[in-house]
């Protein structure tokens, strides 16, 4: 993982005026040119696209199908902020809606992380304190295990066959997060972006693809209590994991609220809990058991 620091000077002071903002934009994308077939790629983009919005840390993780994801950058700053992605990467993304979104075939833009959330996804007493923290203040409603506290969260998303590039970009709540005016920023330069992260991949892929695809955090989410349940529990019980509403769970499955209840009830009976928090909490313990049995 290449983990050259940004200095902290580009990524939290961003030049008043458009003319400005324009001015280091373009001299950033001159870097970039210089260092498309480079390692120096990853570090070159982000110092440009913080000409053009403030933002405090920054991530660049490769999603491909269905498999564990791959950090290739960031600027976290210290060692216990860089475990939480590595907890991130070891399986909780498996429930992340960008993540969820990317299977679902994201398209090219500037996305808030909460756009791409399933309706409940906020409120829903997400995730178990083994790897994930409930908190509601916090922009999706919980953190993982050393994710730093207090941050709004702006992805920027370049699909390629059946990966999808992931930028993120955190600023502070404190500092303001993200206005509307930045996602316009960035859109406005998403065709740019796009394709300086097709180039790079063209030219890395290779050696990124060296790094083995494995799918089991996934094939365990598919399979949760796939003994205990009914084959319409088990879909249900899928759907509440992800932050859907009954509502929203009726709609994708074609069938009644009642009927979405009436499985949810049975499936909670089964499994001997009564709540979502429970659920995760069940869901969590088996990834873990099942990882240590590999």
């Amino acid at each position: 993982m290449i983990q050259k620091p940004i200095i902290s000077s580009e990524i939290s002071i961003i030049p008043n005026s458009v003319e400005e903002r324009e001015a280091r934009w373009c001299a950033g994308l001159a870097h970039i040119i210089d260092h498309l077939e480079s390692d120096e790629l990853p570090h070159r983009l982000i110092g440009a696209l913080a000409a053009l919005v403030p933002f405090s840390m920054s991530t660049i993780i490769i999603n491909r199908g269905r498999s564990r994801p791959i950090c290739i950058f960031d600027t976290f700053p210290t060692q216990a902020d860089k475990s939480g992605i590595h907890n991130y990467i070891k399986g909780t993304y498996v429930l992340n809606p960008f993540y969820r979104a990317h299977l679902g075939g994201l398209k090219q833009g500037v996305y808030r992380i909460g756009d791409l959330a399933p309706d409940e996804y906020f409120s829903s007493g997400l995730y178990d304190v083994h790897k994930a923290i409930p908190m509601p203040e916090e922009e999706i409603g919980y953190k993982t295990e050393n994710w730093p506290k207090g941050f709004e969260e702006l992805d920027i998303a370049v699909p390629i066959d059946d990966v999808t590039i992931e930028i993120g970009l955190y600023n502070s709540v404190k500092a303001g997060g993200f206005s509307d005016s930045s996602i316009t920023s960035l859109t406005a330069k998403i065709s740019v972006i796009g394709a300086i992260i097709r180039k790079y991949w063209k030219f890395r892929s290779g050696k990124l693809a060296a790094d083995p695809r494995d799918s089991s955090i996934d094939e365990i989410f598919d399979n949760f209590c796939a003994d205990e349940l009914s084959l319409r529990e088990c879909e249900v019980i899928r759907y509440v994991m992800r932050g859907h509403s009954s509502e929203s769970i009726a709609m994708n499955l074609d069938i009644s609220i009642t009927t979405v209840k009436t499985h949810r009830k049975r499936a909670y009976a089964k499994l001997e809990i009564s709540s979502q928090s429970e659920l995760f909490s069940l869901f969590l313990d088996s990834m873990k058991s099942e990882l240590q049995q590999q």
